[in-house]
């Protein structure tokens, strides 16, 4: 059996208790430890920003940072490393706090032992993936794996300040699946869920990774994001309709996956408003779903844009 890696970043300016910490580590029965050791704040959020690690063991009074500020500096630059606080002061009050900023365990500096640390740093990693877990599922759909509601809201302020700072271009899409009702009621809900996953992975091959992809309910879908070039969100929605025609145009088809969309832009004057962007976008989208009525013999997810403010 192969003994599984543990990357560990030591942070801790005092040598001794360094190398004994070191030590401890390699008598671990279960895992072998590869550690990387710092002695300061700067040298710490560098190694955090360009390497990869599993766990952060970490004094809290540096030469270049002290106490409570330490670990807020450590958990903001790598949120998804747990923290393990080490500590010299006997102080249930510091180690509250310290949980309250995020560090996963806390230990006594002369008050623990290699199975103690060993047991300490399993036992964070796994709390620290379950909780991470948990926060993904409030802010996930369930079905297609995009942001849901509450992702959306938490994150929408995110693209709105790259925006600000960058002075590239913003866009919001809506999109709705055309007689989605139909599907569920001909075919049943399996085939419905089925017509949404597939939509959502469409939105996510045609999308920039960094494009905010939300479902928000039903068939009703929104993606929100930055154009590196100006015009890649109308390329984006072309090319989903050339995927969605291609993909029609198959024998053995179960349903035909269609979409009407409304795109809207903005820029660094404005607008912000979620509200005042998605009333934009809303009306695109109405416009091209009458649009799509009245040329209901066009089969297989053909896209005529409709643009809102540009």
């Amino acid at each position: 059996m192969i003994t599984p890696t543990v990357r560990i970043l030591l942070v801790e300016d005092m040598l001794m208790i360094a190398k004994v910490t070191e030590q401890m580590l390699k008598k671990s029965p279960s895992n072998r430890y590869l550690v990387t050791h710092k002695t300061t704040m700067a040298d710490t959020v560098a190694a955090l920003k360009y390497e990869e690690f599993d766990v952060v063991l970490l004094d809290l009074n540096l030469p270049d940072s002290r106490e409570l500020d330490t670990l807020a500096r450590v958990v903001e630059t790598a949120p998804e490393v747990p923290v393990i606080v080490l500590t010299a002061n006997n102080s249930d009050e510091v180690d509250l706090q310290a949980v309250k900023f995020g560090a996963q365990d806390f230990l006594l500096k002369g008050d623990f032992n290699y199975l103690t640390l060993d047991r300490a740093i399993v036992y964070s990693i796994e709390r620290h993936r379950l909780q991470r877990t948990i926060r993904q599922l409030a802010v996930l759909d369930e079905l297609t794996g995009l942001y849901n509601r509450r992702g959306y809201h938490t994150l929408y302020p995110d693209v709105i300040e790259k925006v600000k700072t960058t002075g590239l271009r913003g866009f919001m899409g809506y999109f709705d699946l055309d007689r989605f009702k139909q599907i569920n009621d001909e075919l049943g809900h399996a085939r419905g869920d089925e017509a949404l996953k597939e939509f959502a992975g469409n939105l996510q091959s045609i999308f920039r990774k960094d494009t905010l992809l939300v479902r928000l309910g039903g068939d009703e879908f929104v993606a929100l994001g930055v154009e590196q070039q100006p015009g890649q969100a109308e390329q984006a929605v072309q090319s989903l309709g050339i995927i969605l025609s291609v993909r029609n145009a198959k024998m053995g088809c179960p349903f035909a996956l269609e979409t009407s969309v409304g795109l809207t832009y903005f820029d660094r004057g404005g607008p912000h408003a979620l509200e005042e962007l998605s009333a934009a976008a809303d009306v695109a989208l109405y416009r091209h779903k009458e649009e799509r009525r009245a040329a209901r013999g066009l089969r297989g997810g053909g896209l005529q844009l409709q643009g809102g403010r540009r």
